[in-house]
């Protein structure tokens, strides 16, 4: 009888664990970010960097999958709605390691998350990085 106790306890055990990964890197991007700086990494010039710091650019990751841009005019995306996608995925090819990035209308952005500041990169292309503090 003990036996059988111990294969049901382990058996309950195993199957009400739940795998939270999803939950735990979404909460990383949901919410509000003020974009605070663009930097323009060009490989032929010296980089470029435009401030937003004074401006109340907004960019709110919803759990719907949706981006709302608000806050006036930027260099990437004007005020509006857009659809995103935030988890690991090929940057490249197929061969290439999947990675953590973000998806917004299918452009591909690096991710990075450091003190509180998050970085959406795309200077792997000759592109802008994008600096926000969550707000």
């Amino acid at each position: 009888m003990r036996e059988v106790m111990i294969l049901l306890l382990a058996i309950f055990t195993l199957t009400s664990c739940t795998n939270d990964d999803d939950s735990t890197i979404d909460s990383q991007i949901i919410g509000e970010w003020k974009l605070m700086k663009a930097e323009i990494v060009n490989f032929s010039q010296n980089p470029n960097t435009i401030y937003y710091s004074n401006k109340n650019i907004i960019y709110n990751f919803k759990s719907n999958g949706k981006l709302v841009v608000s806050g006036g005019g930027n260099l990437e995306y004007p005020d509006g709605e857009y659809d995103y996608f935030f988890g690991n995925d090929y940057l490249g090819g197929t061969n290439d390691p999947r990675i953590l990035l973000v998806k917004i209308n299918n452009t591909k952005w690096t991710y990075n998350l450091t003190d509180g500041e998050m970085k959406l990169g795309q200077s792997y292309v000759d592109g802008p990085d994008l600096f926000f503090k969550r707000k």
